[in-house]
């Protein structure tokens, strides 16, 4: 677990207490929607970081070839 999980649990729990505005199934929509949207978001940033990563280090080895 990194801190993109921890981000995704914290908005699952706040969209959950949002949510219960409406009751119980308000509740666990908003988990279910919060935790959805949460993992989306993470995905997409480790997807980008491991792009950036990939990118610096083609960039390097065509820098050190002659």
């Amino acid at each position: 677990m990194d801190w993109r999980d921890f981000v995704t649990i914290v908005f699952a729990g706040v969209c959950g207490m949002v949510g219960g505005v409406f009751g119980p199934v308000g509740i666990a929509g908003g988990v279910v929607v919060g935790a959805a949207v949460g993992a989306r978001w993470a995905a997409r940033s480790d997807r980008l970081a491991t792009l950036e990563r990939r990118v610096a280090e083609l960039e390097s080895a065509t820098d050190d070839e002659p």
